[in-house]
């Protein structure tokens, strides 16, 4: 089963931040988590920063943002006041992507979400450059979202798009934990290439035994969606619009490869213009990038079910 008992929750204070949060609040509620809001200081990043940290202006431009933080922080803590959640406010500092990747494999994270914009107001067609490297390169799921939460964060469907590889099937084991978990319904999406078009019955031979991805599959109603699109991206957010899906999830590579430094395609389509909450899943494959420690663990997040 899919636990959220940590969720790690970047925020630059912005609305689309607080969205963020308040998805956070209604996946997490049932496990009444603990709520990681991280904010990343980026100025001591630059050269500027390294050298004049001694400055008085800049020790003055420092205490001032201190008081912000401190203030923004006590808002945000405001806002969920009384509800199921332990919320933990925590300023790092460094580059936001790096810092999010490392913290969320440093506390082993079930989650991170956050929002695919934030104060830059970037266009629905435009990821902001940190969510898109956090997609790219966590190894932890994220939840990626464009505004808030839709009928009050109840997720009736799921939709899982897969090509059937391993590398596409490893988002299958979350959706089939948070569809039974919500008792949604469950659509695995295969796009057909237009050329060499497949039927129904030759994409169900090709569908690995949901038993290996969760022994209690057989409580999920599902449906196997075979559809045909020289872009598959668009027939993913197609369909997840015209059935109101809650949630999408999706593997961060295909059958393509399992290279690191490249987003699937069709995944960072859907994350950037889907307006629904999309979970992204790396394949166990995938190694931490950065200097810590070697330790290979179950997925995150899962326990017995």
């Amino acid at each position: 089963m899919y636990e959220l008992r940590r969720i790690l929750v970047p925020t630059d204070f912005s609305k689309h931040a607080e969205e963020a949060l308040e998805h956070a609040v209604l996946l997490g509620g049932r496990y009444e988590p603990e709520i990681v809001l991280l904010h990343v200081d980026e100025f001591p990043v630059s050269p500027l920063g390294f050298q004049d940290l001694q400055d008085e202006a800049v020790r003055a431009y420092q205490e001032r943002k201190a008081v912000f933080l401190e203030e923004q922080f006590a808002r945000m803590r405001k806002g969920v006041e009384g509800r199921p959640v332990h919320l933990i406010p925590q300023v790092l500092r460094g580059r936001a992507y790096k810092v999010i990747v490392e913290e969320s494999e440093k506390r082993d994270y079930d989650l991170i979400i956050m929002a695919t914009r934030g104060l830059t107001h970037l266009s629905s067609y435009l990821i902001g450059s940190t969510a898109e490297r956090v997609v790219r390169l966590s190894r932890q799921p994220v939840l990626t979202i464009q505004g808030a939460p839709k009928h009050g964060g109840k997720v009736s469907s799921v939709l899982c798009p897969t090509d059937l590889s391993p590398a596409g099937n490893a988002a299958l084991s979350y959706a089939l934990s948070i569809a039974r978990q919500y008792k949604a319904v469950l659509y695995l999406q295969y796009i057909s290439e237009l050329e060499k078009p497949e039927t129904l019955e030759q994409v169900l031979r090709r569908v690995p035994d949901l038993h290996e991805h969760h022994p209690l599959f057989k409580d999920v109603k599902y449906e196997v969606i075979v559809d045909r699109d020289l872009e598959p991206s668009n027939s993913i957010i197609r369909f997840a619009e015209d059935r109101d899906v809650g949630m999408i999830v999706m593997s961060t590579h295909g059958r393509k490869g399992l290279r690191r430094v490249y987003i699937g395609n069709n995944t960072a389509e859907v994350v950037r213009q889907s307006t629904r909450p999309v979970l992204t899943v790396s394949h166990p494959f995938h190694k931490r990038i950065f200097t810590h420690p070697l330790t290979e663990q179950r997925p995150s997040g899962f326990t017995s079910p």
